[in-house]
């Protein structure tokens, strides 16, 4: 069974949560496999929040991992479906 590491994602993902959300996926991507980001309290997110889940998305191709979007809400889905990142990281 692939290892599954799960970072939950905060309230607002924009710039100022870049730091800590690229260090909970680098310490993540010590073990291959999949990252769930728990989505379940993510209400809003911003241009700079999407570029760094397509910039984590290619580390993680790097290292033979993926990443997958789970429990989302309506409306951070549809931005996120808006900016075509479905085709990128699987949103479950």
């Amino acid at each position: 069974m692939a290892h599954v590491a799960v970072i939950r994602m905060p309230r607002r993902f924009d710039y100022s949560g870049g730091a800590e959300f690229n260090r909970k996926v680098s310490a993540a991507l010590d073990t291959p496999g999949v990252i769930n980001l728990d989505c379940v309290d993510l209400e809003y997110i911003d241009s700079a929040g999407i570029g760094l889940l397509v910039m984590s998305q290619k580390k993680a191709q790097s290292c033979d991992s993926k990443i997958v979007m789970t429990n989302l809400k309506v409306s951070p889905k549809e931005i996120l479906h808006l900016a075509n990142l479905q085709k990128v990281i699987e949103l479950a």
